[in-house]
């Protein structure tokens, strides 16, 4: 299953705002130019000049930079990363899966490739959670409501073939995002160089399987 990417599905948000034609440009342009150039390195003229409109239009609704910044972020925590967990939770029920593996090597190379197809726009989202962490909680908060009854299903089918510790799905999940967030922060932050989706796949996947392998 292709999974749409967030520049799309932010453009498809805010089409069902009450936000003029212009102002949409503008946080459209925003959102390209923040992804590009970074938060820091692009002005309100940068913007304006690729939306198309005066720096006055960009002020007149949003007033600053950093309420340009809200409204893009705002989205991402309400609607678009929601709908991509979404996405993913049909990704995993429409698969046939014959092992927990087999699950597990699918499931981390389908969000490695995810994050590093849409790159440049998580990195200012993770940029932002850094300097806020209330933001990661609001996030956890809404997904995890999302995700609980999605997996319980998936989950319970390799515990009772004793593929799976017995452990609350959220547990699992938590463990399971932690190393993958491991991997995917410092290379979007500090790296110019895409991470190796298989290579990473393979590290990520032996430390999981081990971890989540029932003891006797």
């Amino acid at each position: 299953m292709k999974h749409t990417d967030v520049e799309t599905l932010f453009a498809d948000n805010i089409k069902t705002t009450d936000l003029s034609e212009k102002q949409q440009r503008v946080l459209q342009a925003s959102l390209t130019l923040f992804a590009k150039k970074g938060y820091e390195n692009t002005s309100t003229l940068d913007i304006a000049h690729l939306a198309g409109v005066s720096e006055g239009t960009v002020f007149k609704h949003f007033k600053t930079k950093d309420g340009l910044l809200q409204a893009i972020l705002n989205p991402f925590l309400h609607d678009i990363f929601p709908r991509v967990a979404g996405e993913f939770l049909m990704s995993l029920h429409e698969n046939p899966f014959d092992s927990f593996e087999s699950f597990m090597r699918y499931a981390v190379k389908d969000r490695m490739t995810y994050a590093m197809d849409n790159r440049p726009e998580m990195k200012i989202f993770i940029q932002e959670m850094v300097k806020d962490p209330s933001i990661m909680t609001s996030l956890t908060q809404r997904l995890s409501k999302l995700l609980q009854g999605g997996v319980d299903s998936l989950f319970h089918e390799y515990k009772e073939k004793g593929e799976l510790v017995d452990w609350d799905s959220m547990r699992i999940i938590r463990m399971a995002s932690g190393v993958i967030v491991g991997y995917l922060i410092p290379n979007i932050i500090m790296s110019d160089t895409p991470l190796d989706i298989d290579k990473t796949t393979d590290e990520v996947c032996e430390f999981l399987l081990d971890g989540l392998r029932p003891r006797d």
